[in-house]
Formats: C-alpha cells, sequence, structure tokens
C-alpha cells in the first residue's frame, strides 16, 4: 500500500486495482502471455512481471500514449511487444495469448454493440482468461455468457462503496 504520509485518491485507487488484478490472475494459474488493452501508461506492468508472465503484449490505439508507455517499459524486453491497434480489431492471431486484461476501458463504451464487439474481439485473441473491469449494471454477465464467457470470478473494488467490478471470465467457445 502507498505510504500513509503522502496518499493521494489516485495512488490508492491504482493500489487497489493492482491488488485486484493480481488476485485475479493468480486465481487464473500459470499464464505465459498476457495482452494488456489498453496498456495507458503501463500502470498494471509491474503486477504482470511479478506474476512470472513470460510475455507481454501491451497494446493502445493512440500513438502518443503508447509513446509514454514505451518510456516505462520495465525492461528491454518487457513488455516484449508494443503495439498500436484498436480494441475492436485486435492485430493478433487467434487464441494468441492466455488472457487479456482490460482494466478501466469498457465503461467508456458507447452501448451495448460496442460492448459485444469488444467482448467478441477479446475472447477472439484470448486462449483463456480476460480479466475485465466494469462498472457493474443490470444484465453484464448475461451479456458476457452471450458471447462466450462464463464468469469464473469476481472482485469488488470497495464493496457497497463503488460499483467498480474486476471480472475473470473464462473462455467457454
Amino acid at each position: 500500500m502507498p505510504k500513509s504520509s503522502d496518499v493521494r485518491t489516485v495512488d490508492l485507487v491504482n493500489w487497489r486495482k493492482r491488488q485486484l488484478l493480481k488476485r485475479a490472475l493468480t486465481d487464473a494459474g500459470a499464464l505465459e502471455t498476457i495482452l494488456d488493452l489498453p496498456c495507458g501508461d503501463g500502470r498494471f506492468w509491474p503486477v504482470f512481471r511479478d506474476l512470472g508472465a513470460a510475455s507481454l503484449v501491451a497494446a493502445e490505439v493512440s500513438k502518443a500514449m503508447l509513446d509514454v508507455a514505451s518510456g516505462n517499459r520495465l525492461s528491454p524486453t518487457f513488455p516484449a511487444q508494443l503495439m498500436l491497434t484498436s480494441a475492436f480489431d485486435i492485430d493478433l492471431e487467434d487464441a494468441s495469448v492466455d488472457v487479456t486484461a482490460c482494466i478501466d476501458f469498457y465503461q467508456h463504451l458507447a452501448g451495448i454493440e460496442d460492448q459485444q464487439k469488444l467482448l467478441s474481439e477479446l475472447g477472439r485473441v484470448s486462449r483463456k482468461y480476460v480479466a475485465l473491469s466494469v462498472s457493474s449494471g443490470t444484465g453484464i454477465e448475461s451479456l458476457f455468457a452471450h458471447v462466450g464467457f462464463q464468469v469464473e470470478r469476481f472482485y469488488d473494488f470497495f464493496p457497497v462503496v463503488s460499483s467498480w467490478r474486476l471480472y475473470l471470465l473464462r473462455k467457454q467457445r
């Protein structure tokens, strides 16, 4: 946890999200290859590294953000690849990663059509799991099932206080 003397809300929020992501990926088991989409500035990369991911693909739709992320690499080979791509048309082969982490993106989607398209694309590139953060709402879990995921587990950010939830989804098809 961040030092109490200089804790800012954003530090606490990021610490908690990293903690939940670590728990979800630990529950998913041994994961060799991870896709972080959108990767932002790379704030979750230490979690992937600390859990022993052999390979990390970091993807962004924004060239400027990918440039920022590039400056935050943990080593010359981690992430193994920085990729400029759309979340709706990911430039990867089918079933090319063990798990895709998609944190803080889903809630920005305009509607059900974009949500389905994103979930389908995440399922296409993932062999096993998707770790997805959402602001929970009615019907979300039925949408997951509709596009071929089973809810393995979910992790509440701050139960009762926040609607933010991290889902560990297992690919069914």
